[in-house]
């Protein structure tokens, strides 16, 4: 029996072992990251992030774009430079403009594409095609489907301008400056004095007067007589002053 509950306790304390080491990691390390965050409460203040507006481009001088086979399902990606036409079959691809978004703004790029279907009959597209967008610029051939992929290649007109470093915005201070000429009170505070011939301002503090010193007890005069001594005896008691024989005090 010793036996049997000797395996269960010890697997108890490996658990409260586990547990106990577990809990002391934990503690550790909100500890650290309390620390690490301390010195981001007390921080200065930062400046906003720079970013473009919403209607800046990037010129490139590639476009990547995708073409797929309807009928064979095969999917074909192209890489046509700006000015250039490329061929896919029966199809023609001619690419006049390629921009992309900065890198501050969401990715998202956009071509102006010439496709022409080659076979009788053949449809055909001029216009701007946009990655994120894909709906507003369709290629309506039953033969292929034309996306645009992204832009490649060195950096062309359009060129955004440089970003303005922005301004780091001044916090408030916290504490109220103190006036010229007001001396700090003993406890740390600021005391505010009146000027001569005008009242307080009620809610500010005066400084307190100082207290008048205690009266000083003067020596008794050695002229001011003293009190007689009591005689000795009991003048209380009924039948003389004198003590007599046998009487208890």
């Amino acid at each position: 029996m010793s036996a049997r509950m000797a395996g269960p306790k010890g697997r108890y304390g490996v658990l409260r072992g586990v547990l106990t080491g577990g809990g002391a990691l934990l503690a550790g390390g909100l500890a650290l990251g309390l620390a690490s965050g301390s010195g981001l409460a007390a921080g200065a203040a930062l400046a906003p992030p720079a970013v473009y507006p919403a209607e800046t481009w990037q010129g490139k001088t590639i476009a990547v774009v995708r073409v797929l086979d309807k009928l064979d399902t095969h999917v074909e990606v192209l890489s046509v430079p700006v000015g250039g036409t490329a061929h896919y079959k029966n199809l023609e691809i001619g690419v006049a403009r390629c921009l992309t978004r900065p890198p501050t703004l969401a990715p998202d790029a956009a071509a102006w594409l010439d496709l022409r279907d080659t076979h009788p009959d053949g449809v055909a597209f001029h216009g701007w095609m946009l990655a994120a967008e894909p709906g507003l610029g369709v290629f309506e051939s039953p033969l292929y489907d034309v996306r645009m992929v992204r832009c490649e290649g060195q950096d062309t007109a359009p060129t955004p301008l440089p970003l303005a470093a922005p301004v780091v915005p001044v916090l408030p201070s916290g504490t109220p400056q103190a006036a010229p000429g007001d001396a700090p009170a003993p406890d740390g505070t600021q005391q505010l004095v009146a000027p001569p011939g005008m009242k307080p301002t009620p809610g500010t503090t005066q400084p307190a007067p100082a207290p008048s010193a205690a009266p000083v007890p003067s020596a008794p005069s050695s002229q001011v007589p003293l009190p007689a001594p009591v005689p000795f005896g009991d003048k209380g008691r009924t039948g003389g002053t004198e003590p007599k024989i046998g009487d208890t005090y």
